[in-house]
């Protein structure tokens, strides 16, 4: 079963959203949402707080940059291809890796786990 796909809203349609949500007559962010056929009202809650820092942040796409924040990204990484990295970027990665296995060994020993 396929999503459907995310739909891109005009920064005019944004911020006719946002206006409408300030005058309160149309209701709060669920009801709002609803009548513009927005999929979750987190959606416009978003356009208020990007309006309230700047209104012009309304005209950017900013679709997966929620999850980042600080330049860290949250979830699952990505997997790395080592055959598509260089040989020093191997190198690198693979030192990563067993830095991080040398730390659950240790911590492993210092817990009495074998």
């Amino acid at each position: 079963m396929a999503g459907k796909p995310n739909n891109k809203y005009s920064y005019e349609f944004k911020k006719e959203a946002v206006e409408k949500y300030f005058t309160g007559q149309y209701g709060g962010y669920d009801i709002l949402s609803a009548r513009l056929g927005l999929r979750s009202s987190k959606q416009l809650r978003d356009w208020v707080k990007l309006y309230h820092q700047d209104p012009d942040l309304l005209k950017q796409d900013n679709r997966g940059k929620a999850s980042k924040k600080d330049g860290v990204r949250k979830g699952r990484p990505k997997k790395v291809i080592l055959d598509e990295l260089s040989k020093d970027e191997q190198i690198e990665h693979l030192k990563m890796e067993n830095a991080i296995l040398k730390k659950v060994k240790t911590l492993r020993k210092d817990y009495g786990e074998h």
